[in-house]
């Protein structure tokens, strides 16, 4: 009787895990797998098999799956063996499911491993462009992936949504008519020449490219997302809140919870029932302090609502009496809800009972307001009674918002508004680079509120500390708006929907809109700012 060798039945095991035809038979697999080990017990293929078979397992009982032993064996795998590229690709594809941290932890690595690897380089620059806010690194791998496989038009589409995020539109535009050129009917390049023409206020063409996309799959998620805010940003709030609808809810219960309750529809909603409601937030914080307006007027038709919310905003809310019969906490409570629904549903939800598309902000009570709750720095307070004119800013919103490049301005333009006379400015934002904070030290008139900025109580104070306020599309604006201060909004050529395309907006009325009057041109607005300063400081 012949004897095969274990290399021959490492290279049989390997022969048959990538045959098309018997890679799922991962039970004679491991039968093999366990073959090998009793002789060699750091065979890799042989380890392998054994945690696909972990992953087989636990794929049995999702969305329950647990996929700790496989995990586990993938990173012992990955320790005894560091160059086996399956094992790396595995635990990635596991941790995209159960880890997005994790998985960019391992991304980092492997690519450092494996520094030409296409998959590994693709899905690095996804996380880094769409989840870190990494947007140049990304584009840097993308263009490597591009350079890899000229061919594959999945690449130019990726390369081309970098140069989006990355705001350089043109080149965006040339490697998405690339990836069409290779495949016509590729649905990020077809939505992405749609956003292009978006950006330059090209609405007619933006739509066209957004319902053809939806002819190459009527079920895309971007394509149908972005229609919506399309219509909202064009003032069709009926059209336009009904598709936002459609917006991918799923990510938003898997991070907060309360996918156990149904959720409410809006022909669902009926007067005094008393049943009992659970709101959720969804987005940012600034989504959180506008749309609060809307948890009042819930109340109103009939339902006894609860309301989970960020604990940085939880003593911001007690300031207001619309909130005062609302449950307000940072997680959901303990007890049987009746439905669930979202925040920024709540417009479409009661839109049978509520006229009007959109109510008054929050109502804020100051005589609530408890100052020992709210410490600050001396130099702070010293500057706060100052008799000059206190001028609240902001420049910069976070680096992961898809549209960063068009919510921040370059914090140098700002110089032409530090050297007005008579007036104090006081950064009310966190610093996400450490040339802006360098560039600000070298104005006396300017102070650094970062450290003071614990949490959105004081936020609210020292927004009600200033005279005016001087703001990108970032939640300064909507603590300002619900404050009544007096306060400017620095737009680019096309905003987020909420503020339209009209000279004003509904929302907040002591808000006036400062628009770009072309694309990536802040000159005008800031020149208008200069304006305002002066005039108030005089």
């Amino acid at each position: 009787m012949k004897i095969r060798s274990v290399s021959a039945l490492e290279d049989e095991l390997k022969t048959f895990l990538t045959n098309p035809h018997t890679a799922n038979n991962l039970k004679e697999a491991v039968l093999k797998a366990k073959q090998i080990l009793e002789v060699k017990k750091n065979s890799n293929y042989a380890l392998y098999a054994i945690a696909l078979h972990d992953v087989c397992v636990a794929n049995k009982v999702a969305p329950m799956a647990d996929y700790t032993q496989a995990i586990e064996n993938f990173k012992h795998l990955i320790k005894i063996d560091p160059k086996f590229i399956e094992a790396y690709l595995m635990l990635i594809k596991i941790y995209r499911e159960v880890d997005r941290d994790k998985e960019y932890e391992l991304l980092i690595k492997a690519n450092k491993v494996f520094p030409e690897h296409y998959l590994i380089m693709f899905d690095l620059a996804n996380l880094m462009c769409f989840k870190t806010g990494e947007k140049e690194k990304g584009l840097e791998l993308f263009s490597k992936c591009v350079q890899k496989l000229p061919m594959v038009d999945t690449a130019w589409a990726a390369l081309g949504s970098a140069y989006l995020l990355n705001r350089n539109l043109e080149m965006a535009l040339k490697c998405f008519e690339t990836s069409l050129a290779i495949n016509p009917e590729n649905l990020t390049s077809t939505l992405g020449v749609g956003v292009y023409h978006f950006e330059h206020a090209n609405f007619k063409e933006a739509r066209n490219y957004y319902e053809k996309s939806l002819m190459i799959n009527k079920d895309s998620f971007w394509a149908t997302f972005n229609i919506s805010l399309l219509n909202l940003l064009e003032g069709d709030y009926e059209n336009g809140l009904k598709v936002y609808e459609k917006r991918n809810k799923d990510q938003f219960l898997k991070k907060y919870g309360g996918c156990q309750f149904p959720e409410i529809q809006r022909d669902e909603v009926e007067k005094g029932t008393n049943e009992k409601i659970v709101v959720l937030r969804e987005q940012g914080f600034g989504d959180d302090i506008m749309f609060s307006r809307y948890l009042k007027p819930l109340k109103n038709i009939g339902y006894d609502v609860h309301f989970a919310c960020p604990p940085e905003l939880i003593e911001f809310f007690k300031l207001s009496p619309d909130l005062d019969e609302i449950n307000i906490s940072s997680t959901i409570q303990p007890i049987h809800f009746n439905y669930r629904t979202f925040l920024m549903s709540l417009p479409w939800i009661t839109s049978n009972f509520v006229k009007g598309k959109i109510g008054k902000p929050i109502s804020i009570d100051w005589n609530r307001f408890d100052k020992s709750k709210v410490k600050v720095s001396n130099k702070i307070k010293n500057a706060l009674d100052s008799k000059n004119l206190k001028v609240g800013f902001a420049w910069s919103g976070k680096p992961t918002h898809l549209r960063d490049q068009v919510r921040t301005m370059d914090v140098s333009l700002f110089g032409n508004l530090f050297d007005s006379k008579n007036a104090d400015f006081f950064s009310l934002q966190k610093f996400s680079k450490k040339e802006d904070l360098k560039f600000l030290e070298k104005y006396k008139n300017v102070y650094n509120c970062e450290a003071d900025l614990k949490d959105f109580l004081h936020t609210a104070y020292l927004v009600n500390e200033m005279d005016v306020i001087l703001t990108i599309d970032t939640s300064l604006v909507h603590m300002s708006g619900t404050l009544g201060k007096k306060t400017f909004l620095f737009l680019p050529l096309v905003p987020d929907f909420r503020w339209g395309l009209n000279k004003n907006q509904e929302w907040y009325p002591n808000l006036e809109l400062l628009r770009q009057a072309k694309i990536d041109d802040w000159t005008q607005p800031v020149k208008e700012a200069k304006k305002l300063i002066k005039k108030l400081s005089s």
